[in-house]
């Protein structure tokens, strides 16, 4: 199986560019680009997980970016409350 997201005892939360959907500012004109390389992302920084205008899974960050990913809701959740806990795991 392909991993889809890994989380540290950091408390980070390895985002892999096969299940990143987009990641944007609201209200810009354009999103920044992951390039093909892994997007790392701060426990700390999640305002919250829910669902964007599209339908996509979303991590909502506190400088107001957005994460949207190709994986269900529970993946996201499992992923977000083992870095909260600074657990090593990884999803598939």
């Amino acid at each position: 199986m392909k991993i889809k997201l890994e989380t540290t005892v950091e408390g980070l939360i390895i985002i892999h560019p096969s299940v990143l959907q987009s990641m944007r500012r609201p209200n810009t004109a354009e999103g920044a680009k992951a390039l093909g390389a892994p997007v790392i992302v701060d426990s700390e920084n999640i305002c919250f997980l829910a669902f964007n205008n599209e339908g996509y899974v979303t991590f909502f960050l506190n400088n107001g970016f957005e994460i949207s990913l190709k994986i269900t809701h529970d993946e996201a959740k499992n992923a977000y409350n083992f870095a909260k806990m600074k657990i090593k795991n990884v999803i598939e």
